[in-house]
């Protein structure tokens, strides 16, 4: 197992902390509140299995076009990148 870094720690707890805060704006019974309590265990064993630098590389692309490997990629996994 990797150890997180004490940056990585810190960082982990702010995220955790905001998820928190949305968790508690949220009504008792959505289920809502359920994803964002899964949420923040994804991303506390992410961090603790050291894919930080994963998750931050995945929000950077998060709604930029694929580039042309991607494309092929996904069309040999049988998903069309232009469909809905």
């Amino acid at each position: 197992m990797t150890h997180m870094t004490a940056e990585d720690e810190n960082e982990l707890h702010r995220l955790c902390d905001m998820l928190r805060e949305v968790h508690h704006t949220l009504d008792a019974g959505s289920p809502l509140r359920e994803a964002v309590t899964k949420a923040g265990f994804g991303l506390s064993l992410a961090f603790m299995q050291g894919h930080r630098s994963k998750i931050e590389e995945l929000t950077l692309g998060v709604g930029r076009p694929l580039d042309e490997a991607q494309r092929q990629h996904l069309r040999m996994l049988g998903i069309d990148p232009d469909g809905e």
